[in-house]
């Protein structure tokens, strides 16, 4: 009797329920397919936005193709305007995108800079990347650049921080961190930091103790070492 009663209930709920749908069916089906819009609004808007960077990341390309024609330009006059709308431009990119297309057309603005041996804009434009970007692997890179830039231009002390900035952020996953880690002793050097000098030297020789760089390190503390005496 207990398994009949439970089939009797199992039928009642069942009916139950295709009563609902039946009295609810154009609810529901329009709840479903309001689903369905979603769904597709969603995958279309996914599309257009992946377009998009596609897009952008195109054209950030298309500014360096333009800047290494623009470069090689023998007439002076017609290379300098060329160059100072390109820089417009470059400015005007960057600020609307906030993604890596913005992030590399701010790279190429540096390096315009640079070229052009304008270091204090090359240095903040190179931050700027690290700060748009820090996860990205532009931004070691561009905090080593700025702190070339800042050495370029005499600041000693801010290159120091910006290379230390590059090394400790980035660590392992940067190329160039122990020969960031080198600079930052030499600089020390010249600052008459010798115990800063040499903790910078030793940093290189414990993490990369194969690298290059860790022996020229090696033999900057030993000449350290021997003029302390």
């Amino acid at each position: 009797m207990e398994k009949a009663s439970t089939n009797q209930d199992s039928v009642g709920v069942s009916g139950l329920l295709i009563n609902f749908i039946q009295r609810n069916r154009v609810l529901l089906f329009g709840i479903l397919g309001a689903i369905v819009v979603v769904i597709i609004a969603t995958v279309i808007v996914i599309t257009v936005v992946d377009s998009m960077k596609v897009q952008a990341i195109e054209q950030a390309e298309s500014f360096s193709e333009r800047y290494d024609k623009v470069r090689f330009e023998s007439d002076e006059a017609k290379k300098d305007k060329e160059v100072a709308q390109l820089i417009d431009e470059l400015k005007s990119f960057a600020a609307s995108h906030s993604s890596y297309a913005g992030a590399r057309a701010l790279n190429i603005l540096a390096g315009i800079y640079a070229d052009k041996k304008e270091w204090s804009e090359a240095e903040k434009t190179w931050v700027a990347i690290a700060d748009k970007l820090p996860k990205s692997y532009l931004a070691p890179a561009a905090l080593y650049n700025a702190a070339t830039a800042a050495e370029e231009r005499g600041d000693f002390v801010r290159a120091i921080e910006l290379y230390s900035k590059a090394a400790d952020t980035y660590g392992d996953e940067f190329p160039l961190a122990p020969r960031a880690y080198f600079a930052i002793g030499r600089l020390q050097e010249t600052q008459k930091n010798s115990a800063a000098a040499i903790s910078a030297y030793q940093k290189l020789v414990e993490k990369w103790p194969n690298d290059n760089w860790t022996k020229l390190a090696q033999s900057r503390i030993l000449f350290i070492t021997a003029n302390q005496k």
